[in-house]
């Protein structure tokens, strides 16, 4: 869907997989750290997506940009109102 909506080209679409799988794979270890205090958990996944998205958008021209920030806030949007998990994907 994120491919169709900014119109990705192949290239970024590739490199932008590779972002989400990383970024997921490090949520989910970040997650299952037992030794970590539930407030360190929540703002190291917050910076891991932080970090992500930077490279999103490093990706991105202005239009792209300007939707993926849109994306992001509708997701937000239906996250707060219960529409849809946080799970590393949104």
């Amino acid at each position: 869907m994120l491919a169709r909506r900014l119109a990705l080209t192949p290239d970024q679409q590739s490199r932008i997989e590779t972002i989400l799988a990383s970024r997921l794979q490090e949520i989910e270890s970040v997650r299952s750290d037992a030794t970590l205090a539930p407030r360190v958990k929540r703002a190291t996944v917050r910076s891991i997506f932080q970090v992500s998205d930077h490279k999103i958008e490093a990706l991105l021209n202005d239009t792209q940009k300007q939707l993926y920030k849109q994306v992001k806030q509708e997701r937000k949007a239906r996250r707060q109102s219960g529409g849809i998990p946080f799970n590393g994907q949104n």
